[in-house]
C-alpha cells in the first residue's frame, strides 16, 4: 500500500505525511510502536497515510522548551543556511557566555518519525548522555537518531533533554 498519493515523507496541506498507526483516541504513531506513545493504548497493526505529529519536546537549561514540530537549529547566533520546501527551520538562542557553543551549533532534524542530533562542525563538539551508555561525542555532521531520554551537552552549561511526548 504506498504511503500517500504524494509519496511518503512528503509536505502536504502543512504537514509531511508518513506512513503511521493511529490509536482509538486519534493519535498517529510511528509503525514501530506497539503502544500509543501520547495515551498509551495498544494500537491496531493496520498501517494508514498520517500527517506526522511533533516528534516530541526538548527541555533547554534555564527552562527553556522546543516542541519538535519541524527541524530546529540551535546555537548562539543560530542561521538557517538551507531550507527545504516549505520547512523553514526553528532558530533557538542559547546563552554561551564563554561562547564555547557555535553560532549554530547543533541542528535537530526531523526524518520519517526519528529526530536527527546534528553537530554542525563546531570546534567545542557536542556530547550525547544516553542512560546505560558511555557518553559519545557527535562526530560533525553524522546524523544519531536520539531516544526518549537522551542528554545533549553542548557546552558552557547549556543541557538539551529530549523526550518523546510533546
Amino acid at each position: 500500500m504506498p504511503a500517500s498519493a504524494n509519496g511518503p515523507g512528503q509536505v502536504v496541506g502543512g504537514g509531511v505525511t508518513l506512513t503511521g498507526l493511529v490509536c482509538p483516541n486519534g493519535h498517529a504513531n510511528s509503525p514501530e510502536h506497539t503502544a500509543c506513545r501520547v495515551c498509551g493504548v495498544p494500537l491496531p497493526r493496520e498501517p494508514r497515510t498520517v500527517v506526522r505529529p511533533p516528534l516530541g519536546m526538548v527541555a533547554i537549561t534555564g527552562g527553556g522548551r522546543i516542541l519538535l514540530d519541524r527541524t530546529a537549529i540551535i546555537g548562539r547566533r543560530p542561521r538557517a543556511s538551507r531550507v527545504s520546501g516549505n520547512e523553514v527551520p526553528q532558530l533557538i538562542t542559547v546563552p554561551s557566555p564563554q561562547q564555547d557553543i557555535s553560532r549554530s551549533h547543533l541542528e535537530l532534524r526531523l526524518e520519517g518519525w526519528h529526530v536527527v542530533a546534528l553537530d554542525l562542525g563546531t570546534t567545542n563538539g557536542t556530547t550525547l548522555y544516553r542512560e546505560g551508555y558511555e557518553p559519545v561525542r557527535l562526530r560533525p555532521r553524522e546524523g544519531m537518531v536520539l531516544r526518549h531520554g537522551d542528554r545533549l551537552d553542548l557546552g558552557d552549561g547549556v543541557h538539551l533533554m529530549y523526550g518523546e511526548r510533546a
